[in-house]
C-alpha cells in the first residue's frame, strides 16, 4: 500500500461553517486556546461533518496528556460521517502551534498502533490532515496511507521547517 503525505500552505475560512451553525463566539475562541482540536470537514455547500474517529481520539489524547487542551469546534452534538471499513479516518486537526506538531502527530501515531492492536495482519489506510497556525500563516500536511508507515513517514521530515 501506497503512503502519500501533502504539505501546503493554506488559507482556512471557517465562516460558513460558523454561521450555518451558529457557532457561539466562545466556540469560535477554540481556535486560539486550544492545543488540539477537531475540526469539521465540508460536504456540500452547508453540510459539516466530522470524521469517524474524532470522539475515540480525543478520549484517546485526554487519557493519555490531561496537561494538554483538546477538543472539538462544535457547540454540542456533532456530525460524525461513518465509512464502513477498517481504514483509519481521523479528524482534521487544528494545532495550534507548530511546538506542538510533533506532540500531535505522535498522538495520533500513537492511537494508530492502539488501533491496530490484535488486527496486525490486516492492511489497514490512515486518512489525517493537521492544520498548523504558525502566525499569521496556515499549513496543511495531509497523509493518506498505509497505517503502519505512518510515523516512519513522519520521521522523515523536518518538523522544525513548518
Amino acid at each position: 500500500m501506497n503512503s502519500n503525505i501533502t504539505i501546503k500552505d493554506i488559507n482556512i475560512d471557517f465562516s460558513k461553517y460558523f454561521t450555518s451553525k451558529g457557532i457561539s463566539c466562545d466556540t469560535q475562541s477554540k481556535l486560539n486556546n486550544t492545543d488540539i482540536l477537531a475540526v469539521p470537514t465540508a460536504y456540500g455547500d452547508h453540510e459539516f461533518y466530522f470524521a469517524q474517529e474524532t470522539i475515540d481520539f480525543l478520549k484517546y489524547c485526554r487519557g493519555k496528556s490531561p496537561e494538554h487542551s483538546f477538543g472539538v469546534l462544535a457547540e454540542d452534538d456533532i456530525q460524525i460521517r461513518s465509512l464502513h471499513s477498517f481504514d483509519i479516518w481521523m479528524p482534521v486537526i487544528w494545532v495550534a502551534s507548530s511546538i506542538l506538531l510533533p506532540f500531535a502527530i505522535n498522538m495520533v501515531s500513537s492511537y494508530i498502533w492502539e488501533k491496530l492492536k490484535g488486527r496486525e495482519n490486516e492492511p489497514s489506510k490512515v486518512d489525517v490532515m493537521f492544520i498548523l497556525k504558525s502566525g499569521d500563516t496556515e499549513k496543511s500536511i495531509h497523509y493518506s496511507g498505509d497505517a503502519k508507515t505512518f510515523k516512519e513517514t513522519f520521521e522523515k521530515i523536518d518538523l522544525n521547517n513548518m
